[in-house]
């Protein structure tokens, strides 16, 4: 007996043989379909777009001479490390390879 199944004990003991019915998936209507589209390219332009920002951002001057991190030197010095500058660009940079592969491996349904 398990703790887990929901059927009653003369169920779990019937033989299982016999036709299966087994229903296809709804088809997507059009308006389904276009939505997926439109998220699709907004996801990827999203992922693009912060993916170069990450990528270049800790390189420019407006990492460097942020006034924010100049009022605490403490923040400033660990921001000013290159392994830092580094992680992010590294993480812009697999930010940009996730919109890139979402937009290369994308698939429609043939109806």
């Amino acid at each position: 007996m398990n703790a887990f199944s929901d059927l009653p004990d003369d169920a779990r003991e019937a033989p299982l043989h016999g036709p299966v019915l087994v229903m296809p998936p709804p088809k997507p209507t059009r308006a389904q379909i276009w939505m997926q589209r439109i998220w699709l390219v907004v996801f990827v332009l999203f992922c693009l777009e912060v993916g170069i920002v990450l990528m270049v951002g800790p390189w420019t001057r407006a990492w460097t001479d942020n006034s924010l991190s100049t009022s605490f030197p403490a923040i400033h010095e660990f921001l000013m490390n290159g392994f830092v500058r580094g992680a992010v660009s590294g993480i812009g940079l697999l930010d940009f390879w996730i919109g890139i592969s979402r937009a290369i491996s994308y698939r429609e349904t043939v109806s």
